[in-house]
């Protein structure tokens, strides 16, 4: 019976932990990276390279394509593995935290520059041409350093003598305060820009026609929701790693609970970043192009 009991729970674990978000991320490489091509072939095709907000598309896409083309060699580090050494392990880390926070970014800058571009449009004209390539360059120079700690970090582990790809903290007041920096620099600083920049811009637009106003609340919404769906699964779980540690001199046996949680859900959490990666040529490109049929802000 106990043998039995044991078997149920590894299968449990080696579902929640390889099998499901295997399939999510194998689903995020087929889907997502000819989706992003298609969005930049597309955009370098039928749209003007002058305008701003295609080259943030463009930017998004190359993001996330930088992301995604990592997702086969993850799939393989779940199944059987890292057996590519620490070099890798710390380069390809860092590749893929630098490409989130790159899209992150540059969805942030996307809802600052229709806020700026409706209520101080005089000012963005004097950012065009020079002003715009610095603040694109400025995204990844801001991506590469917050994702640096990934290279110091990452570090080949074996567990259960399976050599696996994985952040490596000293300490739990290290993890502690990486957790916390990526709670508040990865959700709820751009969380916060994207809701307040459409908010002031919804209230702006109510000075127009209802029907750009409804159409564009709605892309609005998208948006917001979009960035909410795919993001606040992984601080959640964050968050409770951060009780789990913060409990752990007080209340052990709660503290075991909430690291329980979260080591059987974090790679199926993580894998709905990936899925945003998918999305977001759709939804932004779509919006994107709305919005220049529209008019409204070019």
């Amino acid at each position: 019976m106990n043998q039995s009991n044991t078997s149920s729970s590894w299968d449990l674990e080696f579902l929640n932990n390889t099998v499901i978000p295997s399939v999510v991320l194998g689903l995020c490489f087929l889907i997502g990276v000819p989706g992003n091509i298609t969005v930049i072939v597309v955009i370098l095709r039928h749209f003007k390279q002058e305008n701003f907000t295609m080259k943030l598309l463009l930017n998004l896409a190359a993001s996330d394509i930088l992301c995604l083309i990592s997702l086969p060699m993850w799939i393989y580090n779940l199944f059987y593995g890292w057996s590519f050494g620490e070099t890798s392990c710390k380069l390809m880390r860092y590749m893929v935290f630098c490409s989130l926070y790159g899209s992150l970014l540059t969805v942030t800058l996307m809802s600052v520059q229709r806020y700026v571009q409706v209520l101080y449009s005089q000012y963005w004209v004097r950012l065009h041409g020079t002003g715009e390539k610095v603040l694109l360059v400025s995204v990844w120079v801001v991506a590469c350093v917050l994702a640096s700690y990934s290279i110091v970090q990452a570090k080949v582990l074996r567990d259960d003598q399976i050599p696996q790809c994985e952040t490596n903290y000293s300490s739990d007041g290290q993890r502690l305060a990486v957790l916390l920096s990526q709670t508040l620099l990865g959700f709820v600083i751009p969380f916060s820009v994207m809701v307040t920049s459409y908010c002031c811009l919804h209230k702006k637009l109510k000075q127009r026609t209802f029907f750009i106003n409804q159409r564009m609340k709605r892309l609005v919404i998208s948006i917001v929701v979009t960035f909410f769906i795919f993001w606040i699964p992984v601080h959640v779980v964050s968050v409770t790693e951060i009780f789990s540690i913060l409990l752990k001199p007080s209340h052990p046996a709660a503290s075991a609970k909430l690291e329980k949680f979260y080591n059987s859900s974090k790679n199926i959490v993580e894998s709905l970043i990936f899925i945003n990666s998918c999305v977001n040529p759709f939804l932004y490109t779509f919006i994107g192009c709305t919005l220049q049929r529209m008019g409204a802000y070019f």
